[in-house]
């Protein structure tokens, strides 16, 4: 079991904007195979940990759904481009 360490909860609380989580996050997933610690819903999402530190930067750890009108839109929005080569696609 991958438990989340004090090392790496310290690291998360020290966060100060969107990049630096992004950052801490992805040296925990990839201390564990590029998933999350068992216990980080329960001790950084449930726990309040989350919501607090990303509102340092205006944000908040809700789910928050989007629409779009056509395929392009959504791939445009994530920064993905589609090949010209419709066997590609």
């Amino acid at each position: 079991m991958y438990k989340i360490t004090d090392r790496e909860l310290r690291m998360l609380e020290a966060c100060q904007t969107e990049k630096d989580w992004s950052v801490v996050c992805n040296s925990i997933k990839a201390a564990r195979g590029n998933e999350y610690p068992d216990d980080w819903w329960e001790k950084v999402k449930m726990s309040g940990m989350m919501d607090r530190i990303m509102a340092r930067w205006g944000a908040d750890s809700e789910l928050k759904m989007k629409n779009f009108n056509t395929k392009k839109d959504a791939l445009d929005w994530l920064g993905y481009y589609e090949s010209k080569d419709p066997e590609k696609n």
